[in-house]
């Protein structure tokens, strides 16, 4: 391995201008991703900090992620409430007077939500915290401190609080392009080093969906390639440990799966650099204690995450069991790495070279550093493949492990030399990167969660919603496969875009 003195202000340049490049094709279409209901607490949580001192939410002061009925000459009907000062379908009245009229009434919160312990003391209100925690969210608060001050009233303004959440969603995931980037140059020249990490830029489902919006996973793979690149590149035993543990326990507060790559990276400390691994622990704490602390305040126990109780009623209604990990193991495995509709291996087949790259790193003493990974990213898969949904509901590709994708880009690392020194190796490697990024730029531009999702299939005109059991089997199919029918309605697709 180089030492870390190949970090020189060359490669420190060339690493600024790959995040600024990537930022900008990120942000260059100024969209942001429709009907991603998944991301509106994160969205929302700097917003609610700001405006109330805390991270949870009520109905009256985020009606739009609550369902209402509201009264009329038929009785209930149930509605949307996206503002109070929005109208009502079909008045002239707006919600805020159906609401101080009674007419207005609070139903349930959307599945995204968990009720807390806590209720408003002015109001008495119950509260909710988003399912997925709020860590992911509170990477937004810089974002939104500025928007605040050059005047965006993003409580009132979603389409402003969707684009803060979107700029930094942006930000993050172009930093982790420089991340690996700066990694890979730890064993490979500089240009080859840059081709692994265009690839996973514009390649893999970073693309397509983590730089979208603010979903757990978005600031996950910014931590998790800082984490990375601290355990291979760090230099001081306290320094490299310290970055590294402060680094993978923010993954794992953005998402507790993040944890495992953090207790695989802790192994390799251990049996490498104990004094590093001391720095680690001390540093992974606080972050560690803040998630339970967060979990003792809002739910009235440390280990009570409200992601599991969310998933188990999600899991009731997908599935007629409220068991969270029913799924064969087997079963999520070949959904997420080969199905046509979700499977890694058909939207980035270039990620096959990370499999021979994890055997080569095993027999190569030269690459001693990245056996954690090679432990780690299965590791990081299997809670994604015994999950009650591993498809993930309604997305693009395989959200589920796109958080594996910087460990992937590289696991490339060992097995690019030699695939680039054969040319059948080499243009089977560019054919197979090229469909990659074309899949990416097809999801950029025309995905929408809707579409082939919950598309209709027959005359009926009825939704095939691969969420229900009866559709599911859509998933497994290359005749109604997501990405041909993408290509297949190109002009459509990008005209209601």
């Amino acid at each position: 391995m180089n030492p870390p003195a190949a970090l020189t202000r060359l490669n420190g340049r060339v690493a600024l201008r790959a995040f600024v490049v990537t930022l900008f094709v990120y942000l260059v279409s100024g969209a942001v991703l429709p009907d991603s209901h998944d991301t509106t607490p994160n969205a929302y949580v700097p917003v609610s900090l700001l405006a109330h001192g805390d991270l949870a939410f009520s109905p009256l002061e985020a009606p739009v992620m609550f369902l209402w009925s509201i009264e009329g000459p038929k009785g209930a009907v149930p509605v949307t409430v996206q503002g109070w000062d929005h109208l009502a379908p079909g008045s002239d009245l707006t919600f805020a007077a159906y609401y101080q009229q009674g007419a207005l009434h609070f139903l349930v919160p959307r599945y995204f939500l968990v009720q807390t312990k806590r209720a408003r003391n002015a109001t008495g209100e119950p509260l909710f915290v988003g399912a997925f925690g709020s860590a992911a969210g509170l990477t937004a608060l810089p974002a939104a401190i500025i928007a605040y001050l050059f005047g965006a009233d993003l409580q009132r303004d979603a389409f402003a609080m969707f684009r803060v959440a979107k700029v930094t969603a942006a930000l993050l995931t172009a930093a982790s392009v420089a991340l690996v980037f700066l990694t890979a140059l730890a064993f490979i020249t500089r240009r080859r080093a840059l081709l692994l990490a265009v690839i996973y830029a514009f390649g893999t489902c970073v693309w397509s969906i983590s730089s979208q919006g603010l979903w757990q996973q978005t600031p996950e793979l910014f931590f998790l390639s800082l984490g990375v690149l601290c355990v291979i590149r760090g230099d001081g035993a306290w320094i490299r440990g310290a970055a590294a543990g402060l680094a993978f326990s923010a993954a794992a507060a953005c998402r507790p799966t993040a944890a495992i790559v953090g207790l695989a990276a802790a192994g390799y400390l251990a049996m490498s650099d104990r004094r590093s691994l001391a720095a680690y622990a001390l540093a992974a704490l606080p972050l560690g204690l803040g998630v339970l602390a967060y979990n003792a305040y809002y739910f009235s126990s440390a280990l009570d995450f409200g992601q599991l109780a969310a998933g188990a009623a999600i899991a009731k209604e997908k599935t007629g069991s409220a068991e969270l990990w029913q799924t064969p193991a087997w079963v999520g495995a070949a959904g997420l790495l080969f199905s046509p509709s979700r499977g890694l291996l058909v939207y980035t087949p270039v990620f096959a070279a990370a499999l021979a790259g994890a055997f080569l790193a095993w027999k190569d003493e030269k690459y001693a550093s990245l056996r954690f990974l090679t432990i780690a990213v299965p590791a990081l898969w299997l809670p994604a493949f015994v999950w009650f949904d591993w498809w993930g509901g309604w997305t693009y590709g395989y959200r589920p492990i796109v958080d594996s994708a910087p460990l992937l880009a590289i696991l490339c690392v060992p097995v690019i030399d030699r695939i680039l020194a054969r040319p059948a190796w080499s243009c089977a490697f560019a054919a197979a990167a090229g469909w990659s990024v074309f899949v990416q730029l097809l999801g950029v531009l025309v995905y929408t969660p809707p579409e082939w999702n919950a598309r209709a299939v027959d005359a009926s005109g009825a939704a095939a919603d691969i969420d229900l059991p009866e559709y599911r089997a859509r998933l497994w199919s290359f005749r109604d496969w997501q990405i041909g029918y993408l290509i297949a309605n190109f002009s459509a697709l990008r005209a209601t875009r």
